[in-house]
């Protein structure tokens, strides 16, 4: 079975917190799946026929859809100005927003996120090599960052729409393509999310981790999942240096929202959401642009 896919893991399936060579070989599966699959999904996926616009972003982000394995992706693509000025980011605001503090900043610009716990966090581990370097396909990462979140999303009317929760395995990484044996091509950072479930009752070694997801989700919750690829770039040889973000996704809602519901435009399903998503969060990045600004000028 692969590591991404929507079916959500059971706990067992979490990368070792105690022995290294075993958490390696998790990063090794996990990353091996990753860019292949990103790939396939963006030649194969049905792209719609515009491109569509986010505002307050200046990039047109062009989206596919349609199914993979069984399962159901929504791809998003999008090419912005490295620059610090309205409608777009530089790399630094970029990097520093989606890799890291991935989670937190999600829910900054993100309406609907309304509870983050972090559950697990393997940087902060004893056993962690915050040198670990690993080639893969041709692929070198570095730099990493893994984390287990527990994220709700708060939708309205509230008395309709249930809360729900998702319990997220994120794993990112710098990259850079090998060019030689001493020569790496820097080429961005690729940001993982696996979905994971709680722990059935017959599953030893979990109940504090089901606790404490117990104690922080609101009354009525309802346990949904999604995966996700993320890859942002910087394009190598453009002239007005160019940003290009790239996100794939495929989700279930729970409870007794449709299918067809959670894939349609018009009623806000997936593919609006995650266009909206880049101008939410070009959105954020001016906010916090204007207010380190307003700090500097004081």
């Amino acid at each position: 079975m692969p590591f991404i896919r929507l079916d959500p893991h059971p706990f067992k399936d979490l990368p070792s917190q105690t022995d290294p060579q075993a958490l390696k070989s998790s990063i090794t599966s996990i990353l091996h799946e990753a860019s292949p699959l990103l790939t396939n999904l963006q030649t194969n996926l049905q792209k719609d026929p515009k491109p569509r616009p986010s505002h307050p972003s200046t990039a047109q982000v062009t989206l596919s859809q349609g199914w993979h394995s069984f399962e159901f992706w929504v791809c998003r693509q999008s090419d912005h100005q490295d620059a610090t000025k309205d409608g777009t980011g530089s790399w630094r605001e970029f990097e520093d927003g989606l890799r890291h503090d991935h989670a937190e900043h999600e829910m900054e610009y993100t309406p609907s996120v309304t509870g983050l716990k972090q559950l697990v966090n393997w940087n902060k581990n004893d056993n962690w090599d915050p040198e670990m370097r690993l080639d893969v396909d041709q692929t070198r990462y570095w730099d990493f960052i893994i984390e287990l979140n527990l994220i709700v999303h708060t939708f309205h009317p509230k008395a309709l729409i249930r809360p729900r929760a998702f319990i997220s395995l994120t794993l990112s990484a710098a990259l850079g393509k090998i060019v030689s044996e001493d020569t790496i091509q820097p080429s961005g950072f690729l940001t993982v999310q696996i979905p994971f479930r709680l722990s059935d009752p017959e599953e030893p070694g979990y109940e504090q981790l089901n606790a404490e997801i117990w104690n922080f989700v609101p009354p009525r919750t309802i346990f949904a999942h999604y995966a996700s690829l993320e890859h942002v770039e910087l394009l190598a040889g453009s002239e007005d240096r160019t940003i290009r973000w790239t996100m794939a996704t495929t989700s279930e809602a729970g409870g007794k929202i449709p299918q067809w519901v959670q894939r349609n435009w018009t009623l806000g399903g997936v593919p609006k959401a995650v266009v909206a998503d880049v101008g939410l969060f070009i959105g954020w990045v001016m906010k916090r642009r204007g207010q380190r600004e307003g700090e500097l000028e004081e």
